[in-house]
Parts: structure tokens; sequence; C-alpha cells
């Protein structure tokens, strides 16, 4: 989990597990002159991000598992475009198969007309097919026939071809429309919440006083809550808070301790603690600090 979360870093992207155990993750990546297409398996997470400076990530589902949302959307079957700097928490209660194309922002049409932020496209279902399966084609003779893609003009049909599948996509998209409202607006709220418990994480706030301090009713809070994390706020800002903590541990400084980062984060009862990290990383904080102090010897 760890060195998937580092490999998101490219667009200014963080994954949170949000459970333990055995986890496939599937990874293949195949990198053009031009752009970069990597097949991921994801785990049950939540992403926060996104910054595309100049760049653009097309992410193309793969399977037909639906059950993920973007800033409380479901994204479903839809391909997510991402430019600029993107205020995004994508809620992955599944793992799931995707494909992620990344590349420069063209100046041609019709990417510049996008914009900053996340577009839901929903593509005519051929034009999807076509393009899951040059995805698919391109990854499987890279593997098997790697001698092709060592000539140029191999490479710049290969790339040519994805642009055109990507841009065909665009093309016959109906579109998601707007961000409702109400979206939109849980969107803001649950940011605030964050800001309130990350401002001084020795404190467990009640929901009660999240509410409060948000501005709206403790069922508006829950409610947000619930469509943009999947999650209640307590629950949410423990994920934060364990997360935090296993951060600290892996990359903080060398004579940082078990107590002090959980004490640091609200975490007053360490056996309660260590218990609640272990059921989320599945491992010891004590394990995080040692494997993190031999890397860095």
């Amino acid at each position: 989990m760890d060195h998937f979360d580092e490999s998101e870093r490219y667009a200014g992207a963080s994954s949170m597990p949000l459970s333990a155990g055995a986890t496939a993750i599937m990874r293949a990546r195949l990198c053009l002159p031009t752009l970069t297409v990597s097949l991921l398996r994801t785990f049950p997470r939540i992403i926060r991000g996104y910054q595309l400076t100049h760049a653009v990530a097309v992410v193309v589902p793969m399977d037909h598992v639906t059950s993920a949302r973007i800033n409380g959307q479901t994204i479903g079957s839809s391909v997510l475009i991402l430019t600029g700097d993107s205020d995004c928490l994508v809620y992955e209660p599944e793992g799931r198969l995707i494909a992620v194309i990344y590349f420069a922002l063209p100046h041609r049409e019709p990417w510049p007309q996008l914009g900053e932020g996340y577009h839901l496209l929903n593509p005519a279902s051929n034009v999807l097919a076509s393009l899951r399966g040059l995805i698919s084609n391109t990854l499987e003779i890279a593997a098997h026939d790697p001698g092709f893609l060592n000539e140029p003009a191999s490479r710049a049909i290969v790339e040519q071809s994805l642009r055109s599948k990507m841009e065909a996509a665009i093309g016959t998209s109906v579109g998601g429309g707007p961000v409702p409202s109400t979206t939109d607006g849980y969107r803001r709220i649950v940011a605030d919440m964050e800001k309130l418990i990350r401002h001084d994480l020795t404190i467990w706030h009640k929901t009660t006083e999240l509410a409060r301090q948000v501005g709206v009713s403790v069922r508006t809070l829950q409610s947000a809550a619930q469509a943009i994390c999947g999650m209640s706020p307590h629950r949410y800002s423990r994920v934060l808070r364990l997360w935090s903590v296993r951060r600290q541990l892996r990359i903080g400084p060398g004579r940082r301790s078990v107590k002090s980062c959980a004490i640091a984060h609200g975490f007053w009862h360490l056996s309660e603690f260590a218990a609640s990290y272990r059921a989320a990383f599945g491992e010891l904080p004590s394990e995080t600090l040692h494997r993190s102090m031999r890397e860095r010897v």
C-alpha cells in the first residue's frame, strides 16, 4: 500500500486504505515518448488530490465495478478526465481495475475546452469498448513483443491511436452534466470539516461541535460525510489520523516514537491505538517504525 501511494505522487494524489489484509495490486506501465499508460488493480481506499499542472490524466474503467464516487458523484463506468489542480476526493469502497493515460495537455481541441478540474464522460458503448481493447492490446504487445515498440513508426502509430480513441470518447460523450449543487455543497462541508480536524489533531471533536463550527446541522454534516467519504464524520476523522500517524512513522524524524506520534494525533490510550492501527494496516505501529528505520540505514 505504501509503495502504491508513492506511485501516485506524479499526479499530486495520495491514497488512504480503508481495509487491511491481502491486497492484490496489479500494475503495468508503458512509457511512450509523449504519454504513459498504466494498468492498476486498486484496493478499497480514499484518494485525495490532484495537481496536474499542464497535464492530463484519463482514467478508463477496465472492469464492471461501478461503486466509486468522486466528490459524491457516482463514477460508474464513466471515463474520468483530470486536468490542472482539482480539489477531488475519490471514494473507492472496493478495488477495481483501471487504466490511466497521462500526458502533457495538448493545445488542440477538444482538450483545452475541458478546463481545469474533473470531468465525467459517458462515451458511446462501442467507443468505450474500442478504447479498452486498444489499451489491453497495447500492453499485451509491449509484454510479449517489446521489439515492436522499439520502432519509432510503431510508437507513433500506437500513440496516435490512443489519442484518437480518447478524443472519440470526448466527442461521443453524452456528458455527466453540471455538478449537482447539493454534491458541490457537500464537498465544501467536508473540506471545512477536515480543516477543523487537522487544525489540532490532539482534539477529538464531537459531531455536534464539528457541525456547529462548520455552520451546518448535524444531519447535514453526516449526510455530507456519507456522500463524499462513504462514512461518518467520526470514522473519517479516525482514518485521517491513522494515515497521518503512518506517514510520520515512515518518513518522520529518526527519533520519533510510536507514543509521541499517537499522542500528537489524539490517541491517548496506546493499547487501543495499537489495535486500531493494526486493524487498519495489518501491522503494529512499532513494526512500521522499525522497518522505516532499517530502510534509512
